[in-house]
């Protein structure tokens, strides 16, 4: 018995860990392999609620109507800025990037909706945690109260997002309000721009995130601000590499659970975009590069914004 815990503990951890690697071999302005032995380990949660059940009243706000222009902006109801992305459509994917980044293909997102301005900040996460006692990553995400808040799993993601009647944005969306109906290969344009975002070579003041908003000239289409670096950040699709071969045209959503790429038998990821401040070439921040992790998992460059329909 003993002996088949011991099994059981390697093989999981091995899992946690294989979900992370970046892969091997890298194209043209691709990502080269994630550099492992400087990472972090990750950190699996501590006991914390496994459901949020009783989030703020929705007693109404400017959120629950649609924007009339892109880049519109209204404070949302956690006190976060948000901007309108309207309806419209792009070519999602890159030819350039890795076999998970194609095929290039053309989707069309039906219903406009508000994505945060920027990430989701440490003083915005704290003030959810004391209301809710959900446990704040303190030793951890230890920047100023205007960084992203970082350590955080999809599920303290989406724990946060149910209490404010947010969620998640999907991978679609995501690109979408990043690269925008011209599918830029960066949110700021074609060419790639190390100053124009929190990255390896222009890390923050402690030697990792910036304050958020800190690249206004880096604006995306919408004006969602830090879309490439600082924090990679969850989507709400669960994370298949051969998704684009199969991908629905029209508001794709992500496979289910049970289509989802099964790592090492045991765990299932979740999609992150955007590139972080750890990362060291261009391809980590193209708007259609895709990442993934297990949804427990947290680790010092992943955070989130949220999303909302009127």
């Amino acid at each position: 018995m003993r002996a088949s815990l011991v099994c059981l503990t390697v093989v999981f951890a091995f899992c946690i860990t294989s979900c992370q690697r970046e892969p091997a071999v890298a194209p043209s302005e691709g990502p080269p392999p994630q550099r492992q032995a400087d990472m972090p380990p990750p950190q699996l949660p501590p006991d914390t609620p496994a459901e949020i059940t009783a989030p703020i009243a929705d007693t109404g706000g400017p959120w629950q109507q649609p924007g009339t222009t892109a880049g519109e902006e209204i404070v949302g109801p956690d006190g976060g800025k948000m901007v309108w992305v309207p309806p419209g459509q792009f070519k999602m994917g890159a030819e350039d990037l890795l076999d998970k980044d194609r095929p290039v293909h053309l989707v069309k997102i039906t219903k406009g909706f508000w994505l945060g301005k920027c990430e989701v900040t440490n003083a915005q996460y704290r003030k959810f945690c004391e209301a809710t006692d959900w446990e704040f990553p303190s030793e951890r995400s230890d920047q100023a109260d205007d960084h992203p808040v970082v350590w955080v799993s999809c599920e303290d993601a989406v724990a946060y997002c149910k209490y404010y009647w947010l969620r998640l944005p999907t991978e679609a969306e995501w690109e979408y309000a990043a690269a925008g109906p011209e599918a830029h290969k960066y949110p700021w344009g074609s060419e790639w721009d190390e100053k124009k975002c929190c990255n390896d070579s222009n890390q923050g003041p402690g030697g990792t995130t910036f304050p958020v908003g800190s690249f206004p000239e880096a604006a995306s289409w919408c004006g969602a601000l830090d879309m490439a670096g600082n924090v990679y950040e969850w989507c709400a699709d669960w994370y298949a590499s051969k998704y684009y071969a199969q991908s629905p045209q029209v508001d794709p959503e992500g496979p289910s659970r049970a289509e989802a790429d099964d790592i090492e038998v045991l765990l299932r990821c979740r999609v992150l975009r955007g590139g972080s401040w750890y990362n060291d070439t261009p391809g980590y921040y193209r708007c259609a590069y895709r990442n993934d992790h297990g949804p427990s998992v947290r680790l010092e460059n992943n955070g989130f914004r949220c999303a909302r329909n009127p």
